[in-house]
């Protein structure tokens, strides 16, 4: 997957192989399950996945995000 960021002005980005959220960010893994970066969630941009990673959902559309009501 590829995951892009921005940490100033433009986009960076970094492939790996799988990744761990952690409170402040994601830690990011090649396919041995070693860190090979670290993205705090505060300039995070998106995740791409690679081709043959993408996930097909039923209804052709990924569902609606839950909130709280808190």
């Amino acid at each position: 997957m590829r995951v892009v960021y921005k940490p100033g002005n433009s986009y960076e980005e970094i492939d790996c192989f799988d990744f761990r959220e952690y409170d402040y960010g994601i830690v990011l893994h090649d396919e041995e399950g070693h860190n090979v970066g670290y993205v705090p969630h505060d300039i995070l941009s998106h995740i791409e996945p690679h081709e043959g990673e993408t996930v097909e959902f039923e209804s052709g559309q990924p569902p609606e995000p839950a909130f709280d009501d808190e």
